[in-house]
């Protein structure tokens, strides 16, 4: 499917990739590859629906990229396999070459050619014939570039250039696309509007992808599914929303978001806690430590906590409390800040039900 029939099809308000029972994930099952002697990823499952988009967020060096890269077909897997459109794309033993696979890749320095106008660049992947003119252009429309083929990429912001590449990626139409950290190098502004376009984009064109960050807030943004990575190995797939009520260890809680994880006493509905009794999504071990989000937490006066630290940003205030006993504690709370530096508050928990982690 062409980059024409992908916006035609949008423009439509049609499906751009009616469902076809599953038969169009993006599956990898049991795979894992090794740089010599380090294991950079470690028996990884994990399947992206066809015609969403999945997020892979980790730490630098936790193996997203590689994983991207097995997926793209640049790396043959030591173990297990890879899966799209019904089709099996590596194996240990048999690798479909990156240009048989019809998957687009987005890097995250774009990976232009200096020497060939922005058309040109677009064209490359394409195949010679009378359409190839009229997909560039649909291509360049789709990304908001529509008349600067004959501009040259030197000419261009680090937006445009980015839109540049996803262009190249999307005029062959590709059945899945891989996005390697794509904003990264963009000043937070911009970074936080491409992002939004592009999500937007993958949406209404309905292309199964998957898109590699380490930024939590950009990750739950772009992905309608987020699969979390630490050390080659998946420890969360979930929505985001789900991924931050109920992360599935401390380490996954403190990850995608400021999280207090205090000690506490499980009981089959609530924990108790040093805030006091805090409900629980399900029963919490005897000894256990329960995250208490900032957000659910609220200030009143009082004398158990003091005010260390406070930062204003606006539309919420973040509070860092300590405790007699040396305790610390991060409240955020709506609007201007009510404490200063000193003052003695007493905290409680005002949120949903939260979870409790093996002590």
């Amino acid at each position: 499917m062409s980059a024409f029939a992908l916006l035609t099809r949008a423009r439509l308000g049609m499906d751009p990739r009616p469902s076809d029972g599953g038969a169009g994930d993006l599956v990898t099952n049991g795979l894992s590859f090794s740089y010599g002697d380090t294991r950079a990823v470690d028996d990884v499952s994990i399947t992206v629906p066809a015609g969403t988009v999945t997020a892979l967020l980790g730490p630098s060096g936790c193996g997203k990229t590689t994983l991207l890269r097995l997926i793209a077909g640049l790396e043959r897997p030591d173990e297990g396999a890879i899966h799209a459109g019904g089709e099996t794309l590596s194996t240990p033993d048999r690798v479909t070459p990156p240009e048989k696979r019809r998957i687009g890749m987005v890097f995250q320095e774009g990976a232009l050619f200096p020497h060939l106008s922005v058309a040109e660049n677009v064209a490359f992947g394409l195949p010679r014939g009378p359409e190839r003119e009229r997909d560039v252009e649909q291509a360049l429309e789709l990304v908001g570039l529509a008349g600067m083929g004959k501009r040259s990429p030197t000419s261009l912001s680090g937006g445009q250039r980015q839109r540049v590449a996803l262009a190249r990626a999307l005029a062959p139409g590709p059945e899945v696309l891989l996005l390697d950290e794509p904003f990264a190098n963009l000043d937070p502004a911009l970074r936080v509007e491409l992002r939004t376009e592009v999500a937007s984009l993958l949406r209404a064109l309905g292309i199964t992808s998957v898109f590699v960050t380490h930024d939590q807030e950009e990750a739950f943004v772009m992905g309608a599914q987020v699969i979390v990575m630490r050390d080659g190995r998946v420890l969360q797939s979930a929505p985001p929303s789900e991924l931050y009520s109920r992360p599935t260890n401390r380490w996954v809680a403190s990850f995608v978001g400021e999280a207090n994880v205090v000690p506490g006493q499980g009981g089959a509905e609530a924990a108790e806690t040093i805030v006091g009794s805090v409900p629980l999504v399900e029963a919490g071990p005897a000894v256990c430590e329960v995250l208490l989000r900032p957000e659910h937490l609220a200030l009143d006066a009082g004398e158990s906590w003091e005010v260390e630290e406070l930062e204003f940003y606006g539309h919420d205030t973040l509070y860092v409390l300590k405790g007699e006993h040396g305790e610390k504690l991060m409240v955020r709370a709506s609007g201007a800040p009510r404490f200063v530096n000193g003052d003695r508050t007493s905290v409680r928990y005002d949120g949903p039900p939260t979870v409790a982690f093996e002590a």
